[in-house]
């Protein structure tokens, strides 16, 4: 088995930042173990696959392929949202709430 993630740097970490491997194979309409095959590097992941994860995930195709950085840094708030799992998405959605209300009552 080649490990072919050298030839996609950030494919695993793009992928993360949002979906697991299940939801992400569900929304392009492809198994879980094809997720896995192609992060493991056992396949070669398709271009179309790469087009299909970097427009699921709001990155570039390049940025995969780790030819340019991206647009955001790890202080960008959405992007530190959506790393989030659902449960600490729910805690920060009730924390934004509870300051809202704060900030209204003044």
């Amino acid at each position: 088995m080649q490990n072919n993630l050298y030839l996609y740097p950030n494919l695993v970490k793009v992928r993360k930042s949002k979906y697991t491997q299940s939801e992400l194979a569900a929304l392009i309409g492809i198994s879980q173990q094809e997720v896995s095959r192609y992060e493991s590097g056992e396949v070669k992941a398709p271009i179309n696959y790469l087009i299909d994860v970097a427009n699921c995930c709001n990155v570039s195709v390049d940025y995969i392929l780790g030819r340019e950085t991206p647009e955001y840094n790890d202080n960008d708030v959405f992007t530190l949202y959506n790393a989030l799992n659902d449960k600490n998405k729910l805690r920060v959605d009730e924390r934004i709430k509870t300051l809202l209300e704060l900030q209204t009552n003044k």
